[in-house]
């Protein structure tokens, strides 16, 4: 049976840009992903989230909206404002896993810095159960063996494919990693643009560099 795969795309979008926006749509495309779920970080172990809450999720609404198959999930910032605990990917993997439907599979989204660092995740090893991690290179960011910690390079070695239809045929446990042609930029590139006063066209769809300007955000 072919699965449905679901991308689940986790960040802190601050703000969203053209490179989450493109390389989602890359990944679904290339994976034949039935949709990609955006899950901004709440209170993030790795991230140093600049903007609050309200305004990230209103900047996600608008770029996601031109997007039919892509979705906002707030569970992490609904999360944080209960507990003011941090929000583990793992936790929220299996609440996914939870919720998803029969014949359905979870491919967490990340770029290979992330995944270089995957050992200082929370319960790291244990995200395999619940998901395939579809992994991009940058061209200046290549994964080599050598980089690999000991742990790491045994799962990669146990785990990683080249064919989609292995992803379409498994629940969870695969890696796979795919260079693409994207715009790679980055939050940090973007509030040091709006410090400079310059143009946002080329780094964010027109509709987020509207509200950031109408909200005076970043100044």
């Amino acid at each position: 049976m072919s699965l449905k795969l679901i991308g689940v795309f986790g960040g802190a979008f601050d703000p969203v840009h053209y490179g989450h926006i493109k390389l989602a749509q890359a990944w679904m495309n290339f994976a034949s992903l039935s949709k990609v779920i955006f899950i901004p970080s709440g209170l993030a172990p790795h991230k140093n989230i600049v903007l609050e809450n309200k305004h990230r999720l209103e900047m996600l609404d608008l770029a996601l909206n031109q997007h039919a198959n892509f979705f906002t999930d707030d569970r992490e910032i609904k999360k944080n404002r209960n507990d003011f605990q941090p929000s583990y990917t793992i936790e929220t993997l299996k609440t996914l896993a939870r919720e998803k439907e029969e014949g359905q599979a979870l491919c967490l989204l990340m770029g290979s810095d992330a995944f270089l660092k995957l050992e200082s995740w929370h319960l790291w090893n244990e995200l395999f159960n619940y998901c395939h991690i579809l992994v991009v290179e940058r061209h200046e960011s290549i994964i080599h063996l050598d980089q690999l910690t000991t742990l790491l390079k045994k799962e990669w070695n146990k785990r990683l494919i080249q064919k989609i239809e292995d992803l379409h045929e498994s629940a969870c446990g695969l890696i796979m990693v795919k260079q693409f042609e994207y715009i790679d930029v980055s939050s940090s590139q973007i509030r040091d643009a709006i410090h400079l006063d310059k143009n946002l066209t080329h780094l964010v769809p027109e509709e987020i560099a509207d509200f950031i300007n109408l909200n005076q955000l970043y100044r």
